[in-house]
This record gives structure tokens, sequence and C-alpha cells, in this order.
């Protein structure tokens, strides 16, 4: 549970992610790691591009 408040977390890959974008018009480019959909980095920041991914998103339209 998250500590802030009893949500409960479920982990899903990127095929499960994708399922709740069914029927959708996906905006480009789909279901992709969150740092390759905005990809602007901080000053100083840099990305390990090795490293494990943690969170996916998307966007989409309804029709």
């Amino acid at each position: 549970m998250a500590a802030s408040g009893g949500v409960t977390l479920a982990r899903r890959s990127r095929m499960e992610i994708a399922r709740f974008l069914e029927g959708l018009g996906p905006v480009g480019p789909g279901v992709v790691r969150l740092t390759d959909r905005h990809p602007g980095l901080a000053v100083g920041e840099t990305v390990d591009e090795h490293a494990v991914v943690s969170r996916y998103g998307a966007v989409a339209r309804k029709p």
C-alpha cells in the first residue's frame, strides 16, 4: 500500500498498459518509458539507457 493513504499499487508490463488504450486513438509515440515521452533534461541531468524501466506512459484520444 502506498504510504499516502491506502492506494494499492500494481506492477504492469508495457503490454498490460497498452490494454488500457484499446478503443482509443493513441497519440505518438504510444506506450513508452516516461523519460522517452518527454526527453528534455534539466541542466546537468543524464539518462541511464541501461536502467530498468520503472514507469510507462501513453497519451490517447477518445474517438
